[in-house]
């Protein structure tokens, strides 16, 4: 189901255990096919270890970590004999209008653009808030398409998941990095610019000249925190689209 409810909603709700860690794997192999897909992860009993983000990290009762498309994992994760996770994975361009304010649009798109330290040892109070509003999210999703106002509930809690995700986070986890800097910002203005008109214009100097920058130096830009060039990170977006549409095999080849 993963598959179909990021398809068709954009966001998917995974209880996990020891008895079925092939669905993490499935989450874990489709944000790495992909570049613009989160994955929220709450661990409730037992322990993991998981490599990401250049680091080894070990996680206890109450950890709460992000896994991105953006932070690469670079090994499967290892479980303690029992344990639980809740996992709520979702890609940026969800079919659901959100229909947020262009302040919390930017504050999104910032704490994202930054890194935070896991969340190891989340207060239960807290803990119970985020996992109640997960399990709606993922009630809604399970009911029948035809239940009436079912799109319009997952909209306002998947916006209450945000508001209770980004207030947690600028509460109990600790900044990596420093506030993003204009470099950052153009970078990341430029990934979500890609993401919006890619189908329609796929050369540098559309993006450069929305940007109000040279061809020339958004490459150098967009280099520096993504390791290759503007035009390969377009190629790139363009190539995982396509291999995201050929699963769908409700799509007609000649619409890919």
């Amino acid at each position: 189901m993963l598959d179909v409810n990021l398809r068709e909603l954009g966001v998917s709700v995974l209880h996990a255990n020891q008895d079925n860690t092939h669905a993490i794997d499935d989450v874990l192999n489709y944000l790495d096919s992909r570049i613009d897909s989160y994955s929220i992860c709450i661990l409730q009993k037992g322990t993991i270890s998981i490599a990401y983000d250049q680091e080894t990290h070990d996680f206890k009762e109450n950890s709460v970590f992000i896994v991105s498309s953006f932070i690469p994992f670079t090994a499967y994760p290892q479980y303690s004999e029992q344990f639980e996770l809740l996992m709520l994975t979702f890609a940026s361009n969800m079919p659901i209008p959100l229909e947020f304010s262009n302040e919390f649009t930017q504050l999104i798109t910032y704490y994202f653009a930054r890194k935070f330290y896991p969340i190891k040892n989340l207060p239960e109070n807290e803990l119970a808030r985020i996992k109640e509003v997960i399990q709606m999210i993922d009630t809604y999703i399970q009911l029948d398409p035809s239940y009436a106002y079912r799109l319009d509930s997952l909209q306002a809690l998947f916006k209450v998941f945000f508001y209770e995700l980004v207030r947690m986070v600028t509460k109990y986890a600790q900044l990596i990095d420093e506030k993003p800097t204009v470099k950052k910002k153009l970078f990341m203005d430029f990934f979500l610019l890609v993401k919006k008109h890619v189908k329609q214009n796929r050369t540098l100097s559309f993006y450069s000249d929305q940007l109000f920058v040279t061809p020339k130096y958004l490459s150098e830009v967009v280099k520096e925190y993504y390791g290759s060039s503007a035009k390969k990170l377009i190629e790139d977006i363009v190539i995982h689209e396509a291999k995201y549409l050929l699963a769908d095999q409700t799509v007609p080849i000649y619409e890919i």
